[in-house]
């Protein structure tokens, strides 16, 4: 397949990751909850077709089901600040508050994209897909919410405020351009955001205001060869690691470093950029360390799909370290604060990792059964 082909195509994929609120997983086994574990170290929300499941992770990466599972909500999973969990319909953003044990309680805001500026680039969607919005993300502060709209004509951002006290949604402002698709990656820093899913060969950049909104920008892009950036993912020291294909069409992973002004450059050649190794990337995610790169592989087109990891050395050279941990198809991977990685596909896998040691968690992984063969909706909150 050439280069603009398996572009276009994983472009198209990635859209179908995020732009439905339809749901096609089922749980067919399941952890039994217990009446006495150890304190959890994580809040761990698996989206099914009956409902959302709650997980408490406890410190070896044990999961068990939390009573009142599965709890009912409307649309995607896209993340949670600890108060109140956030959820993406076509066009509806919800709000639900959060009990103290994880548990998910009442709606208690919902608001239309299509009644704000920016909500009509979410009218007919750019692929042909299903019109409405094309994902959304969390800032790292769990204040703001940006939500992807696009079109064939136009693409907009709109950023929401999450009240701390009630967990109102509120229209903030919008960002309108031509060229953007799907949720954008933030640095950890919250002052800049980069999609490498736009319809150029670059990254295209915005800066994060104090009041939430983001802003176009125009940045420069330093690297030894040409990359078309497919995937990214930020460290906790404001780095970007992406996944891309080079000006050989071969695919590759590069680490970036994000200067004051948003600027991205990286000063490594190609040759020393590892490969895949044996996985077509779909989702990316760094270690709260931001030493270990987690990389799924869901199945896209005649690739192979699985689970593996890298070191990641942030402005040095991303590195091999394990093989393929699993084969099984991967859509969706997350981090704890206790190196435990959660992957999700049509099971749900549980790793212990750290730079010196792979351990698969007790328990794992746990079957969850699909209807169609798009598994998505993973959500972890680190306990505090």
């Amino acid at each position: 397949m050439t280069r603009n082909c398996k572009t276009a195509s994983l472009i198209a994929f990635a859209a179908l990751l995020s732009a439905g609120p339809a749901f096609t997983q089922t749980q067919s086994t399941e952890t039994t909850p217990e009446a006495k574990a150890a304190a959890p170290v994580a809040y761990v929300y698996v989206q099914t077709v009956k409902g959302v499941n709650l997980y408490d992770a406890a410190p070896d990466g044990k999961l068990t089901l939390v009573k009142g599972s599965p709890f009912q909500t409307v649309g995607e999973l896209i993340g949670s600040n600890g108060k109140y969990l956030i959820t993406l319909g076509t066009y509806d953003v919800h709000s639900y508050a959060v009990e103290s044990n994880g548990a998910i309680g009442k709606q208690v805001s919902v608001v239309n994209t299509q009644d704000f500026d920016g909500g009509q680039c979410g009218i007919d969607d750019p692929i042909g897909g299903p019109s409405g919005t094309a994902g959304a993300v969390l800032d790292h502060t769990g204040q703001n919410l940006y939500v992807s709209l696009a079109d064939a004509d136009c693409s907009s951002y709109q950023t929401f405020n999450i009240a701390k006290g009630s967990g109102e949604l509120t229209f903030n402002g919008d960002t309108v351009g031509t060229v953007w698709y799907g949720a954008p990656t933030i640095t950890a820093n919250d002052k800049f955001a980069y999609v490498p899913f736009s319809r150029t060969e670059q990254f295209s950049a915005f800066s994060r205001g104090t009041d939430g909104t983001l802003a176009s920008i125009s940045v420069n892009e330093t690297d030894p060869y040409d990359p078309e950036p497919l995937l990214a993912a930020a460290d906790p020291t404001n780095h970007l690691a992406t996944w891309g294909t080079n000006i050989y069409g071969e695919p590759q992973f590069v680490g970036y470093t994000v200067d004051d002004g948003g600027n991205v450059a990286s000063t490594n050649p190609a040759k020393n950029m590892p490969l895949p190794g044996g996985v077509y990337p779909t989702g990316l995610s760094i270690s709260p360390s931001g030493k270990i790169l987690a990389v799924a592989g869901a199945y896209f087109e005649d690739e192979p799909q699985g689970l593996f990891v890298l070191h990641f050395n942030g402005a040095e050279p991303v590195t091999p370290y394990s093989g393929v941990l699993t084969s099984d198809g991967v859509w969706s991977v997350r981090w704890d604060n206790n190196n435990h990685l959660y992957a999700i596909g049509r099971y749900l896998h549980v790793y212990t990792i750290t730079p010196t040691s792979i351990k698969e968690a007790p328990g794992s992984p746990y079957t969850l059964s699909s209807l169609e063969y798009i598994n998505y909706g993973l959500v972890v909150v680190p306990k505090p």
